[in-house]
């Protein structure tokens, strides 16, 4: 989450809603990409010590904050939004692919 920041609005919660009960590596690998594109470039931890009122509130908003840490990558998502991915059930990985054809 950059100054002049240009990346794609991506339905991150729908991918991850979908995929969440597949198990399988494929699965892991896309959530992690919708994930990260959504939350855009990773900042470093002084960094987003600076920004953490503007990342919380970009987070509450809907779009992830990630934060690059010495032991790896930290999300940063709003409690609404992990749950509605954690307890809802999603669409199929057809409907996702259908949604963003749509969207392009």
């Amino acid at each position: 989450m950059t100054k002049g920041d240009q990346t794609p609005d991506v339905d991150w919660k729908m991918v991850v809603r979908s995929l969440k009960e597949t198990g399988t590596s494929e699965g892991r690998m896309l959530v992690e990409k919708a994930i990260l594109e959504a939350g855009g470039v990773p900042l470093r931890l002084r960094e987003a010590r600076r920004r953490l009122f503007i990342l919380a509130t970009s987070a509450s908003k809907g779009r992830p904050a990630i934060v690059e840490t010495e032991d790896g990558l930290v999300c940063l998502l709003s409690l609404d939004d992990l749950l509605d991915v954690v307890v809802e059930t999603g669409p199929t990985l057809g409907e996702v692919m259908a949604r963003g054809r749509l969207g392009s």
